[in-house]
């Protein structure tokens, strides 16, 4: 099974609504409507959001003390 990277849902890679092709690679699609959001900007779903550090999800207060 492969995942809608719009909506990120499974779909079955042998009986796909649609498919795109990017960078090499083929995207399977739930519906033609992801598949139309997905070809007019194809890296804003294939780009993970920046992860923040665990002491920034601990505590987004404190910063990192200087070393004097």
């Amino acid at each position: 099974m492969a995942i809608d990277p719009v909506c990120k849902m499974t779909v079955d890679e042998k009986a796909p609504a649609t498919t795109s092709d990017y960078g090499g690679v083929t995207y399977y699609f739930c519906a033609p409507g992801c598949k139309v959001a997905f070809d007019e900007n194809p890296e804003a779903y294939l780009s993970e959001p920046k992860k923040r550090s665990l002491l920034s999800r601990l505590n987004p207060l404190r910063t990192p003390r200087s070393q004097d």
